[in-house]
């Protein structure tokens, strides 16, 4: 039983550290931070639905979302995805007052768009459509 607690709680604190330490990603994936002090802003439903209705795009562009609260984040656009408490991200990423802020950060970890307002997936997409490895991307799947 003790065995079980241990494995339990070392998955969950790695799990959780995993989720924080955004470097996993590199190479793999693209993401995008969604940061919010909390979930009030209108602006952070009217984003999360401008990605899941282009979610095809998204996977296409290996995106994966994270949303992050002052407090807590969740990675994915699925409400019932588990909140994760952690102050890290916000704290690494936050970069001004703003109530709403979208950072895109590219497959080599640089964070490539920042910015104050909502993000659609046509303007999104010209920009990742754009990198050098999204366009050898393109070009060995044709």
């Amino acid at each position: 039983m003790k065995k079980l607690i241990f494995l339990t709680t070392f998955s969950f604190f790695m799990v959780n550290a995993d989720a924080q330490n955004l470097s996993t990603h590199q190479w793999k994936n693209r993401l995008i931070l969604i940061l919010v002090k909390d979930t009030t802003p209108p602006e952070l439903q009217t984003q999360l639905t401008e990605f899941r209705t282009h979610s095809v795009g998204m996977k296409e562009r290996k995106l994966v979302v994270y949303q992050v609260q002052a407090n807590q984040f969740q990675r994915g656009l699925n409400a019932d995805n588990e909140w994760m408490n952690s102050n890290k991200l916000y704290q690494k990423y936050k970069s001004d007052d703003s109530p709403f802020e979208v950072i895109l950060i590219g497959l080599d970890g640089g964070i490539k768009l920042t910015q104050n307002d909502i993000l659609t997936c046509e303007k999104l997409f010209a920009i990742i459509d754009a990198m050098p490895m999204r366009r050898r991307e393109m070009r060995e799947k044709n």
